[in-house]
């Protein structure tokens, strides 16, 4: 788990490519993410046979953090090779922890109804928080998906808007005219 990380970026330094470099990130950070829900399924378990002093008298502190070690130097090594949007793990993670955080939001405010409640939350209040945790989750399935949303294809169009480049391929267009007018000459 500790040289796992490192292993990886190795192997997109030595044999840096197109496909191969997603795809050695991609099952890196599927692994990493992977001990880590291991990890959440052994303290669930823990927990509920035996409590917190269970866990603590078990269970060695330094073996519970090198799952969070793999997943967050994954993360970077991942980060510094490509963008992480590249990397369906990444969206994976991602749009499953909107889904859990609209199911979590969702059951709590579920429990929390009462008759008092309605007393207190007009109905269109509580029909906007609705509203807005199935679109917590609708979006979370998107990312799961794939699909961008119209921010990020903004924020990937940016680079072929940016008057830098603009500047740059016009100096390019007028080095090439100036060349052509040169092999023009000597003929």
């Amino acid at each position: 788990m500790l040289a796992a990380p490192w292993l990886s970026w190795l192997i997109c330094v030595a044999i840096p490519g197109q496909q191969e470099e997603p795809l050695v990130l991609n099952l890196n950070l599927g692994l990493a993410l992977l001990s880590l829900v291991g990890e959440i399924g052994y303290l669930l378990y823990a927990t509920n046979t035996g409590g917190w002093s269970r866990v603590v008298s078990e269970a060695d502190l330094l073996l519970l953090l090198a799952p969070l070690y793999y997943v967050g130097v994954s993360l970077w090594v991942s980060r510094q090779r490509l963008p992480l949007s590249q990397l369906p793990a990444f969206r994976v993670v991602q749009g499953l922890g909107m889904i859990a955080a609209a199911y979590l939001l969702l059951s709590w405010i579920l429990s929390r109804i009462h008759l008092i409640f309605w007393s207190y939350l007009p109905l269109g209040s509580f029909l906007f928080m609705i509203a807005a945790v199935v679109g917590l989750a609708y979006l979370g399935y998107l990312r799961l998906r794939g699909h961008e949303t119209s921010s990020q294809k903004s924020h990937s169009n940016k680079t072929w808007s940016n008057p830098t480049n603009k500047q740059l391929n016009e100096g390019i267009e007028d080095e090439l005219e100036r060349l052509r007018r040169q092999i023009r000459r000597k003929r």
